[in-house]
């Protein structure tokens, strides 16, 4: 079982295929892993960057116009004695 007391980050990354990867490879090897998935925006945090883009744009196409997109952040968490292990498995130096 992982817990806080016992586990150390392997990786936190953007993107959603490397994180699938590094999944796929730690449950070939039999690696227990626990993942996180945190979204890298508020709600109040988004709402304030897009009104600061229509105000400055008087409703027309708003400078944050990336901000209806949702990103996230991946992190993944495994064993601390199954630490160098599992960064071998998963190519991470």
């Amino acid at each position: 079982m992982i817990t806080i007391l016992n586990r150390s980050r392997l990786l936190a990354d953007s993107s959603s295929e490397t994180a699938a990867k590094a999944r796929e490879a730690l449950k070939a090897a039999h690696i227990p892993y626990y993942m996180k998935t945190v979204q890298n925006h508020t709600g109040l945090g988004k709402s304030i960057h897009a009104g600061v883009g229509v105000g400055a744009y008087k409703g027309g196409l708003s400078a944050s116009a990336f901000s209806d997109q949702i990103s996230y952040v991946y992190f993944i968490y495994v064993r601390k004695k199954d630490l160098a292990r599992a960064k071998e498995i998963c190519h991470i130096s």
